[in-house]
């Protein structure tokens, strides 16, 4: 018998190379198709906006008011679970602030000028300042006179000088009778903002706050708009569960 090492070759079965190249090309394809195609992480943890057409109502607390809000309200997916949140983003139509059905998709996802789609964010007011504090302690330092001008359907109007970060806002500014002034801030028309925006922030109660914005076309309607969204808002709250000690004790 020779010391030296048998010298053996091993044949491999002819369809091994194309089986692992149609593996590779289907492996590859797949991942081309989910890329372009497939969901993104943000869409499948709920965190993009995902319309809904279902009116079950949604149950939450922001701050100390329990809200039960129609799902065609909301705008994300996540916040639709319910529960404790610190905000909750909500969408409606002009004038009448309409939910979101499918025949009505091309109105809310419309960003031109004169689009009528409304956005509004209710959300924790904790460590929000009052308005008349914001305005005198925050924007009056970068006003170009505090003197007002005569703006849209009777507001007072406010602008920026061109140096602070406000210059390509406007302020409107009307009295109210509760003493705090309502603010909105307005872009104005550029080659840049092509779809400018207003926006108000306001306290709903000492814990919670609304934030909204709509386009700049539909700032003539401004008093109604506010007026509707107020009573949208606060048509959402209801009265809060009983505790669980309270629960137990009329057991």
């Amino acid at each position: 018998m020779s010391n030296e090492s048998d010298q053996f070759v091993k044949e491999r079965p002819a369809w091994l190379i194309p089986a692992a190249v149609a593996v590779g090309v289907t492996l590859f394809s797949a991942l081309f198709g989910y890329y372009y195609f497939g969901p993104t992480p943000s869409e499948i943890l709920g965190l993009d906006p995902r319309a809904s057409d279902s009116s079950e109502k949604v149950d939450m607390m922001i701050g100390d008011e329990r809200f039960l809000i129609p799902a065609n309200f909301t705008r994300y997916p996540l916040q639709r679970v319910g529960g404790t949140q610190d905000e909750i983003d909500l969408h409606a139509l002009l004038p009448e602030l309409a939910p979101y059905t499918a025949d009505r998709q091309a109105a809310f996802e419309n960003n031109k000028q004169n689009a009528i789609v409304v956005h509004i964010k209710v959300h924790r007011a904790e460590g929000l300042m009052p308005a008349s504090r914001r305005l005198d302690d925050i924007y009056a330092r970068h006003l170009l006179s505090r003197s007002p001008e005569s703006g849209a359907a009777g507001l007072d109007l406010y602008r920026f000088a061109d140096g602070s970060g406000y210059k390509d806002q406007e302020l409107y500014v009307a009295d109210q009778s509760d003493g705090q002034p309502l603010l909105l801030l307005c872009f104005k028309h550029s080659d840049v903002i092509f779809s400018p925006n207003c926006t108000r922030t306001f306290h709903l109660t000492d814990t919670v706050a609304v934030t909204y914005r709509y386009k700049r076309a539909q700032l003539e309607n401004w008093q109604s708009t506010d007026q509707s969204i107020i009573a949208l808002v606060r048509s959402f709250i209801t009265e809060p569960l009983p505790d669980e000690e309270a629960t137990e004790e009329t057991e």
